[in-house]
């Protein structure tokens, strides 16, 4: 198992039961499986955010590999769902204040903002050489 992966499940877990509640975020792929439901076209674009709390089944199995094996209920529907270790993205909690994502995913790594941002954020920038530390 990776060692994101195996950070990830120690994390979720934690939360879980220290906060009640923890979300999971999943990339689409066709090796990760959301029953019949599937992903809806948004979902393939953007990843799904999946709700664990209090009212989840409990019953969640992580292969070695760190593949996740549960039920979720989307509504009143019950689904078998699938998440491949690779599409795991990361967890995160409101409650707790905390995200962990995961940076070996493979995904391209976010563009540098260009040039022109620079400029534009200059107006937002403090000049530090203004203030003094006072002696006390």
């Amino acid at each position: 198992m990776k060692k994101q992966v195996e950070y990830l499940q120690r994390l979720f877990y934690d939360i879980w039961n220290d906060f009640g509640s923890v979300y999971l975020l999943v990339n689409y792929s066709s090796r990760t499986s959301i029953g019949k439901r599937g992903f809806t076209e948004e979902e393939r674009k953007q990843g799904l955010v999946l709700v664990f709390n209090n009212k989840t089944n409990n019953t969640l199995d992580w292969d070695a590999e760190g593949n996740l094996n549960c039920v979720l209920a989307f509504g009143t529907r019950k689904e078998d769902i699938y998440i491949h270790h690779d599409d795991l993205l990361g967890v995160l909690s409101r409650e707790a204040g905390v995200q962990f994502l995961r940076s070996d995913t493979g995904s391209a790594p976010a563009a540098s903002p260009g040039p022109d941002a620079a400029r534009a954020d200059a107006s937002q920038v403090v000049s530090m050489s203004n203030f003094r530390k006072r002696r006390t």
